[in-house]
């Protein structure tokens, strides 16, 4: 009887007390006068170098290495590759999550917002996220020169269909006879 007292009298005991550290959570990140105006400085864009990344996916190194004919710098330095890769593809997601977030603020309030603007967005940031995810799987299995070769390949297909679809495109819209019917009624 008293184990069902103590149990009944601690459990809203913690709520009270859980419900009570919430609250001063809250007081603290309550937003205060001009707080939830972004700074000048927030609205500049801050992605990580590109020639990082190139010198990532860049094959030289690699090479140099393989050719010294010592197994652990050359496993040493794609592993380091990797490593710079992930943290560039991290980073870039970090960027665009937080220039995403900023706009979500700037305009939460806008008596001008265009619904169909804004959904345009949400996709290319989705599609940002989906790529991301692709490519941060790729470097992950394969590494980053072989990816290098993957995106080389890919683009090389992606050249050869729109070739492909600008001479279907050409030849469909060409003006074709129509056949016709003989003995007509």
């Amino acid at each position: 009887m008293t184990m069902n007292l103590v149990i009944v009298t601690a459990i809203p005991v913690a709520l009270l007390f859980l419900l009570l550290v919430a609250a001063r959570r809250d007081v603290r990140q309550s937003p205060r006068v001009g707080a939830g105006l972004p700074r000048e400085s927030d609205y500049f864009v801050r992605l990580p170098e590109t020639r990082l990344l190139e010198q990532c996916f860049s094959p030289e190194d690699v090479e140099f290495a393989a050719g010294a004919k010592i197994p652990a710098l050359l496993r040493l330095l794609v592993h380091e590759r990797r490593r710079l890769a992930l943290a560039w593809l991290r980073e870039t997601r970090r960027e665009a999550t937080r220039l995403y977030s900023l706009h979500v603020r700037s305009v939460r309030h806008a008596a001008d917002l265009q619904p169909t603007v804004e959904i345009k967005l949400l996709s290319a940031v989705a599609l940002f996220l989906i790529i991301y995810g692709v490519m941060l799987a790729t470097v992950w299995f394969y590494g980053p020169l072989r990816t290098r070769r993957f995106l080389h390949s890919a683009h090389v297909m992606a050249d050869l269909l729109s070739q492909l679809s600008g001479r279907i495109a050409a030849g469909a819209i060409a003006p074709v006879p129509v056949p016709q019917m003989a003995g007509g009624r």
